[in-house]
């Protein structure tokens, strides 16, 4: 047992929302990002904000006063398998508040899984606000994840060199 007090990170005023917070927590938390400059189709440039674990590539953007964070499993399913894929996916949205799950075809051969979540924040955020959606929606894409992965161990084609905990 520690003797010392936990240190609690004072909330900070309702701002308005940028990467580069978001950034902040990364960096507090010690995880790993890149930030990347982007152009849209209709020639905008923007940032996203690029992070990964061993089953998933998630990226953050800021999108119309929302904050999306968007991902991709690393695993894909056979096109053949798109009814249980719908299945699949229906099951989870059905039973789970976040994050919801969605596929769509990466290949003429194969679908990809998604995951994502948004958050309003067009009024700003709070640091505390931020790092509970950012942290809290990390996990719920990992575990949905790790929810497909056990369903379909078989399509776990990579070695686990993360610990999520």
């Amino acid at each position: 047992m520690s003797s010392e007090e936990p240190t609690i990170v004072p909330d900070t005023p309702v701002e308005d929302l940028t990467l580069d917070r978001v950034a902040e927590i990364f960096d507090d938390k010690q995880l790993v990002y890149r930030l990347e400059n982007v152009e849209s189709p209709d020639g905008d440039t923007g940032t996203i904000l690029r992070t990964g674990f061993s089953n998933a590539a998630i990226a953050m953007q800021i999108r119309d006063n929302t904050l999306v964070i968007d991902s991709l499993w690393r695993g894909a399913f056979p096109t053949a398998q798109g009814p249980q894929v719908l299945m699949l996916t229906n099951q989870w949205n059905q039973d789970n508040f976040a994050p919801t799950l969605r596929f769509f075809d990466s290949s003429a051969e194969e679908l990809a899984v998604s995951a994502f979540r948004e958050l309003h924040v067009g009024a700003g955020v709070s640091r505390n606000q931020l790092d509970a959606f950012v942290m809290t929606t990390i996990d719920a894409i990992l575990g949905s994840f790790e929810w497909i992965e056990q369903k379909h161990p078989d399509l776990v084609t990579w070695e686990s060199e993360h610990n999520h905990d």
